[in-house]
């Protein structure tokens, strides 16, 4: 048994969300701009709340009070990280204690290259005739943010203020991220239907609390926080 709530979809933006039409339970909620801090537009200008967003009631539960405005519910998520020799910065894309291994090796070759492998980040810096290292942090940074195996795992930034043209030199540690933590969620009410456009103020909209529900179409992925937040939603892939 579903529950049919008007609403229309923004053309070009919806995808399937539900899995079973027949068996989901809705309810009507009222989004703005507010909902999505920072809302920004899109190519054409519009202001458009993605299907799938994680909903909540800006001061408690919509089930509470459901004539407040829904906001996007925020998942606390901390990345392990570690910074290497004062310059650049790994962090982990996944949360978690994540434990990966970067090395800054001296190569043979004037050609820098980077491999990932077994939880480990080898850079190997390219060095001139004589043996010296030439390869720059920047470089450095770029090599692993370009790096399409590397990309996959962690993600590489310059420390604020650091002059990336400053010649890289070999670690003479391994480096190793840590502090990270699995995502927390504090309070999560149901799961936008349909996108909608919110040009013009406030607007009408429909969240899911309950049913089975495509994680293909959603921004993000929910997390195993997100699906304990929400135990009568079933999230899956249509194929």
């Amino acid at each position: 048994m579903s529950i049919e709530i008007k609403q229309d979809a923004v053309a070009g933006f919806d995808k399937e969300l539900l899995m079973n039409v027949e068996g989901y339970l809705a309810k009507p909620v009222t989004v703005s701009k507010d909902t999505i801090e920072d809302l920004a537009p899109d190519a054409d200008g519009h202001y458009v709340i993605p299907q799938g967003t994680l909903l909540v009631g800006q001061g408690g539960s919509l089930f509470d009070d459901p004539m407040q405005l829904a906001v996007k519910a925020t998942a606390t998520q901390k990345q392990a990280t570690v910074t290497v020799n004062s310059a650049f910065t790994v962090t982990a894309k996944t949360a978690g204690d994540l434990a990966y291994t970067i090395k800054l090796v001296a190569g043979t070759s004037s050609s820098p290259k980077v491999a990932f492998a077994a939880k480990t980040l080898t850079v190997t810096l390219g060095v001139n005739k004589s043996g010296a290292i030439k390869t720059t942090y920047e470089d450095v940074v770029k090599l692993i943010n370009d790096d399409t195996v590397a990309n996959s795992y962690v993600v590489a930034k310059l420390v604020d203020g650091f002059d990336g043209s400053t010649v890289a030199a070999a670690t003479s540690a391994d480096a190793v991220t840590a502090g990270g933590a699995a995502e927390t969620v504090d309070k999560v009410d149901g799961i936008l239907y349909h996108s909608v456009c919110v040009d013009n103020g406030e607007q009408p909209a429909t969240m899911v609390f309950a049913g089975y529900v495509n994680v293909d179409a959603m921004p993000v992925e929910p997390s195993d926080a997100v699906k304990a937040a929400l135990p009568h939603i079933k999230f899956g892939r249509i194929d």
